[in-house]
């Protein structure tokens, strides 16, 4: 039963009546945003950017069914993006990951596999520069977040390795 007034906050992945580039582009500016009026921590940081990741190795993952000359490129994102979340998951608490939705559970998947796939077969083609382009920004807002939490002092030896490794 809805309260009145009362409107359940979408996350980033959740597809509403967005397409796919959008959905990117909001997970990319959503790494750095603060945290109660303040800069996120290094913990945090690391949550959403484990998030990123998890979306983006899905994406790619759409993307490399659905590409035929691109599909090495796609897979290698797969790959890349499942490498990344298995480091960060040791430094970054379970309970914190599924704040974040990091994990991309309760149906999420499904729904950001299904707008992804949608957007190709309606909107977009694979290959188009709109969503390579939001990868791109995605992948380039992931870099500044982990460097971020490299250079921070009061970022724990692990999280700064952590950060470090998936960073290069």
């Amino acid at each position: 039963m809805r309260r009145r007034g009362y409107r359940r906050r979408r996350t980033a992945s959740e597809p509403g009546d967005r397409r796919l580039p959008e959905v990117l582009t909001h997970e990319a500016r959503a790494l750095t945003g603060p945290v109660a009026g303040r800069p996120a921590p290094p913990v945090v940081l690391l949550a959403r950017a484990r998030r990123a990741f998890a979306v983006a190795g899905l994406v790619s993952t759409v993307l490399a069914d659905h590409a035929s000359p691109a599909r090495e490129g796609y897979g290698l994102g797969v790959v890349l993006a499942d490498e990344a979340c298995a480091v960060l998951d040791p430094v970054v608490d379970p309970e914190l990951i599924a704040a974040y939705r990091a994990d991309l559970r309760r149906g999420e998947a499904g729904q950001l596999v299904q707008l992804a796939e949608l957007d190709l077969t309606f909107h977009a083609r694979v290959g188009e520069p709109v969503i390579d382009d939001a990868m791109v920004t995605l992948a380039a807002a992931l870099c500044d977040v982990l460097n971020r939490v490299v250079a921070n002092e009061r970022a724990l030896p692990g999280q700064r390795s952590a950060a470090r490794a998936v960073a290069d």
